[in-house]
C-alpha cells in the first residue's frame, strides 16, 4: 500500500511522516487504517479518525454516508424488486439489466437480461432499484462543464434510485431525472447537484 500525500498544513497530526525519497511529507493514516481492518481491531477505528485532520474526518464521514446509502439501496431493492423491472447493476461497470428473478437475499445470483439480449448472472448484492414514477426535474448542464460531468450526475441520480436522461442542447445537456416525488426529486438536486453533499436516503 502507497503512502497519501499529505495536503493538510497540520504539524502536530500522529499521521504525518516525512518520506526521504520523496522529498514531501506523507499520510501514514490509510496504513493505520487498513492495520486495523486486517486485524479486525474495528473498536480501535473511531479513536485513530478522531486523531486526524478534518480533510480526513470528513472524507471519512462522506465514506460512510456512501456505505450507508448502498446498505440501504441493497435492503431497498431485496424488498421491491420485481421480476421484469429494469435495475441499476455496479458490477465492474454501471448498467441497465432486466430482471429474470426475484432474489432472495444479497448474496445470492439471479439471472438479469442486457439490452443486447444476453443473459448474465449477477449478486444480487450490486443490483439497485431504479424508480418507475413518473415526476421530474431538469438540470441544465452548459457545455463548459462537460457532456462528462452530465453523464456523471446521470449515473449518481441512477445509484439513488431516480430513472434519468440526457438530452444533447445546441448550448449544453439537459438533464431529466424521474422519481416517485417530486419532493425527492428537487430535494437530491438541491443538495446533492448544487451543494455536493451525500444523501442518507
Amino acid at each position: 500500500m502507497s503512502y497519501l500525500r499529505c495536503i493538510q498544513d497540520f504539524d502536530n497530526c500522529p499521521f504525518r511522516v516525512y518520506d526521504s525519497e520523496k522529498k514531501y511529507p506523507v499520510c501514514n493514516f490509510p496504513r493505520e487504517h487498513a492495520r486495523l481492518i486486517f486485524s479486525r481491531q474495528f473498536a480501535g477505528i473511531p479513536g485513530l479518525v478522531s486523531r486526524a485532520c478534518d480533510w480526513i474526518r470528513k472524507e471519512q464521514l462522506r465514506l460512510r454516508s456512501i456505505r450507508e446509502i448502498s446498505r440501504k439501496k441493497t435492503l431497498d431493492f431485496l424488498k421491491n424488486a420485481q421480476v421484469g423491472d429494469v435495475i441499476l447493476c455496479m458490477k465492474e461497470h454501471p448498467q441497465e439489466l432486466k430482471l429474470l428473478e426475484k432474489p432472495l437475499n444479497a448474496s445470492k445470483f439471479v439471472s438479469c437480461q442486457r439490452a443486447n439480449g444476453k443473459i448474465i448472472r449477477v449478486q444480487a448484492c450490486h443490483l439497485y432499484s431504479i424508480s418507475k414514477g413518473n415526476y421530474y426535474s431538469d438540470y441544465f448542464v452548459y457545455k463548459f462543464k462537460g457532456k462528462k460531468r452530465a453523464q456523471e450526475l446521470e449515473l449518481k441520480a441512477k445509484i439513488y434510485g431516480f430513472r434519468s436522461k440526457i438530452e444533447e442542447k445546441s448550448n449544453g445537456y439537459l438533464l431529466r431525472i424521474y422519481g416517485d416525488s417530486q419532493e425527492e426529486i428537487d430535494h437530491f438536486i438541491n443538495f446533492y447537484i448544487r451543494q455536493n453533499f451525500e444523501l442518507l436516503t
